[in-house]
């Protein structure tokens, strides 16, 4: 579950605005949008911590059935909806799902949207840095692009560049892309 966000700090999602493209949608569209996503989130959590499918309406069904698609036994999932800071830059963000894999930690997001968001790279770069001040040994970032109507979802690999982040971070904060 999601905590409150500790005064002062910027969300990544909130860093990136600028660059995601949803300015142009409309807020009634954008706003149900963000509550069915949120909650996919929250009965896919429920579904790793071995409570179950609860919640599930015919909207939130598809993205339900793909994540499940996906998820499965043998899976290492260290943490889950763990939110990370950074107090040099004053920034947060809350990661979906923490794996053990042999190599290391994956980062794992999931995604209801209808489409990839070019932002996504940089929001995976940054919760990598983030993880990574936090002692995580971060080796794979992906995407879990969950399917409205069931199927299998798009799994999307990204690299482990947590200094890409920074440099829109440094572009946002020169052009003052953002009000305080």
């Amino acid at each position: 579950m999601s905590e409150e966000i500790r005064e002062g700090y910027r969300r990544v999602t909130e860093i990136l605005t600028p660059f995601n493209g949803l300015h142009n949608v409309n807020p009634e569209i954008l706003a149900y949008a963000c509550d069915r996503g949120t909650r996919v989130h929250t009965i896919c959590e429920g579904i790793m911590r071995g409570f179950g499918e609860h919640g599930v309406d015919q909207d939130a069904w598809g993205y339900v059935e793909s994540f499940k698609k996906w998820w499965g036994d043998g899976r290492d999932v260290v943490d889950l909806e763990k939110r990370f800071y950074c107090d040099t830059h004053m920034i947060t963000g809350q990661v979906d799902i923490i794996m053990q894999e042999e190599e290391g930690v994956a980062i794992i997001d999931l995604k209801t949207s209808s489409k990839e968001s070019p932002t996504w790279s940089a929001q995976g770069s940054a919760y990598a840095y983030l993880a990574k001040l936090s002692g995580y040994n971060v080796t794979k970032l992906q995407f879990l692009h969950l399917n409205k109507h069931g199927h299998e979802p798009v799994v999307i690999d990204y690299p482990v560049d947590d200094s890409f982040f920074l440099a829109i971070l440094r572009v946002v904060e020169h052009f003052k892309l953002l009000r305080k």
